[in-house]
């Protein structure tokens, strides 16, 4: 028996081995492959000394941390910003896409005052992402009557490489100090809500979480989501496994999942993978605490959730949403709206299968808990598209025809085109004369551009917008009614 056990242990010892090998040697190839990508700019290696820590600031109130604000964003004119340079960068003051030009820098935290506020909200951008993601939403909360606050995250609207030492600890504290802003505006008795776009959303869903385990924390009235990461694929979770290789300055650029022109004034191009892995951790943390509070029973106590997400996305993953989130929650209070793919008989012999299987798996099942709307196409001879909603416990509701169409040549929405209106300036429509970073159309030979025709094919607006809106206001609308009749 002490023979085979010992037989046994070594051979576990070689499989760990050889697993460790492999594993090492992967990286190793991916580290010297990594050695290709474009050289490494300023925006790349500076490091930010004053942003915004957990650790730092986890008291902080608005005043002190616009004032963190204020020093990061001189640092970034310092040690960053350039008078010449490239024309399309970010980072050269004069470009026509330098933030720092613009009669408000929309990288920067802001709020969003009405004459008189019956509630407030906090909105969170995404991943890479700026205020700017949230401003269209933040404009419909301000004229229903709502402050909005939208901070930005630690290691945002700056440079690429702000985020490779910032935590999913720091942006949560981040969350909290807007939340303590947003509830001294409007005194203790006004309606909280809190809203998110990507990696923002799953940010205000933990919270929310916490607040449901920590009664130090306020449980916001409502929730509003646009795209959340509360699902994304495992690779991320090997996103960390870089650091060692990428702390030798041979390997410098291992840290990079993707190094590309920085031409866009409100989100970052070039892509750090450690940022990618908080994420991922994130979206754990999120799984594992709906599990725990399921079990407890506690998710009762959910505040209403509207959820706005396209079938369609590369980013996160469209049935964690579901079944990570919204097939946990118990109270019939909270709804789930998914962009179907254009299913425009002209385009259907193009598209994957996929996205038909999924949709059907995601209304296979009744919803009890929440109620579930798929925006699509009216039927296949047509780009009109109607809503149709399956209440709680099953029912349907008959189409409801939105008057909004498909697009010519748009097959599907995208992860990044939810919270961005056809006439946003920077991501819109545009048109004939009026060029946007959402109407670029670049053609010609392959291999030729600095950036990937991806980055341009990918829609950046949501030709649906006006329907987030009316959902918005119809969703918010009791609430109003409750806040007024108690005053």
């Amino acid at each position: 028996m002490r023979r085979f056990v010992s037989a046994l242990m070594r051979l576990v010892s070689r499989v760990l081995f050889g697993a460790i090998l492999v594993v090492f040697t992967i990286m190793l190839i991916r580290a010297f492959d990594a050695r290709r990508l474009p050289d490494l700019q300023p925006w790349h290696t500076v490091r930010f000394e004053d942003d915004f820590r957990a650790i730092a600031g986890g008291n902080a109130d608005w005043k002190e941390f616009l004032r963190v604000e204020d020093r990061v964003f001189e640092e970034l004119e310092t040690d960053v910003v350039v008078d010449t340079g490239d024309q399309a960068s970010r980072f050269s003051r004069g470009s026509r896409f330098y933030p720092g030009g613009f009669e408000q820098n929309w990288n920067r935290s802001f709020e969003l005052a009405p004459a008189d506020p019956w509630a407030a909200i906090v909105l969170v951008h995404g991943l890479t992402d700026s205020p700017y993601s949230v401003r269209a939403a933040a404009e419909i909360f301000r004229d229903m009557g709502i402050h909005v606050v939208a901070p930005r995250m630690p290691g945002h609207g700056l440079a690429p490489s702000a985020l490779i030492e910032i935590t999913r600890q720091d942006w949560m504290a981040a969350v909290k100090v807007a939340i303590r802003r947003a509830r001294a505006v409007v005194g203790p008795d006004a309606p909280l809500l809190v809203g998110g776009y990507s990696n923002g959303g799953a940010l205000v869903t933990k919270y929310t979480l916490d607040a449901l385990e920590d009664p130090l924390l306020e449980i916001p009235d409502q929730v509003y989501l646009f795209s959340p990461a509360i699902g994304i694929t495992a690779f991320a979770r090997v996103a960390s496994w870089h650091t060692l290789l990428a702390a030798i300055p041979y390997f410098e650029k291992f840290r990079w999942e993707s190094i590309l022109p920085e031409f866009d004034p409100y989100k970052y191009n070039s892509f750090p993978k450690i940022a990618g892995h908080e994420s991922w951790m994130l979206a754990g943390e999120i799984r594992r605490q709906t599990e725990r509070l399921q079990a407890q029973g506690a998710l009762a106590r959910m505040p209403p959730i509207l959820c706005f997400q396209s079938l369609a996305d590369a980013t996160v993953l469209t049935e964690a949403i579901v079944t990570q989130l919204f097939d946990r929650l118990s109270a019939p209070n909270s709804e789930l709206v998914l962009f179907d793919v254009n299913r425009f008989d002209r385009l259907g012999d193009f598209l994957s299968p996929h996205y038909p299987a999924m949709l059907d798996r995601l209304i296979g099942e009744a919803t009890p808990s929440y109620a579930l709307t798929i925006v699509t196409n009216g039927q296949s001879t047509t780009e009109e598209v109607v809503a149709r909603t399956r209440v709680p416990g099953g029912g349907e509701k008959g189409d409801q025809p939105l008057g909004l169409r498909w697009p010519a040549q748009i097959y599907s929405m995208s992860h990044v085109a939810i919270p961005f209106p056809v006439e946003d300036p920077w991501y819109g429509a545009g048109n004939a004369t009026i060029q946007t970073l959402g109407n670029l159309n670049p053609k010609g030979e392959r291999n030729v551009l600095r950036v990937p025709l991806s980055q341009f094919a990918r829609l950046r607006y949501n030709p649906f917008f006006p329907y987030i809106k009316a959902r918005i206001e119809d969703f918010a609308g009791p609430l109003k009614t409750r806040s007024v009749s108690t005053d």
